[in-house]
């Protein structure tokens, strides 16, 4: 009766090869992986010469840097946009006066 108590306790070897696989993703893609770190995965449908131009004209070696950069670009658009408007109606004089 001993034994039976005692095998219940421990945990059997597929349950621990299982959180060991579990651990070892969850280990791979926080550190082997940085650049996935807070971002999420996306699946879209895009034009194959758009995507193209768009990498030939950013200078990006790959097409998810193509699709970042041009993100970066709308919200840093929309940044000198504000930043434009917040300055309308501010009078800047010369240095030199």
């Amino acid at each position: 009766m001993p034994a039976s108590t005692s095998r219940s306790r421990a945990r059997s070897p597929r349950t621990t090869n299982r959180m060991k696989r579990s651990e070892g993703t969850r280990l791979s893609r926080t550190f082997t992986r940085g650049v996935r770190k807070g971002k999420v995965r996306k699946e879209f449908w895009l034009d194959p010469q758009l995507l193209r131009t768009v990498k030939e004209e950013l200078g990006v070696a790959t097409e998810r840097e193509a699709v970042e950069m041009a993100l970066d670009l709308v919200v840093f658009r929309k940044e000198l946009t504000e930043g434009v408007r917040r300055l309308v109606g501010v009078r800047i004089t010369p240095l030199d006066e």
